[in-house]
């Protein structure tokens, strides 16, 4: 009978190497995985098949100097603000999402509805 640091040593080095061969094998078929609230909500905002903007989104976005490419980056990279967010109405839920240390520092406004998210407002 093996002695239980052995079998964990045995279990151990198993489950690196499972691990590794994973890791490796999910990152060559870009596979993500979106199982947060702040992961799922991004997704679904960027997965729309419309991106529409607001007049008043359209005109903070020249005062700001942003272009369409920052606003696909803070949907890719933001975080979620819920406190801040509507998510109890309908049909469509309005989210606050601000920046990270990978996007500029601003924050939009989105409202996410069946077929379309309309940037609202951004603002710093």
């Amino acid at each position: 009978m093996l002695s239980f640091s052995k079998r964990l040593g045995y279990f151990s080095f198993g489950l690196i190497i499972g691990i590794f061969l994973v890791r490796f094998f999910y990152q060559k078929k870009n596979i993500e995985f979106d199982y947060l609230p702040n992961d799922r909500t991004l997704k679904s905002i960027r997965n729309k098949p419309y991106l529409q903007y607001t007049e008043t989104a359209l005109k903070e976005m020249k005062l700001l100097k942003i272009d369409s490419a920052d606003i696909q980056t803070i949907l890719l990279y933001g975080k979620v603000n819920f406190k801040k967010s509507d998510t109890k109405s309908n049909p469509c839920k309005t989210y606050t999402i601000e920046p990270t240390q990978k996007t500029k520092s601003f924050s939009i406004t989105v409202e996410r509805c069946d077929s379309v998210s309309n940037i609202k407002s951004i603002y710093q």
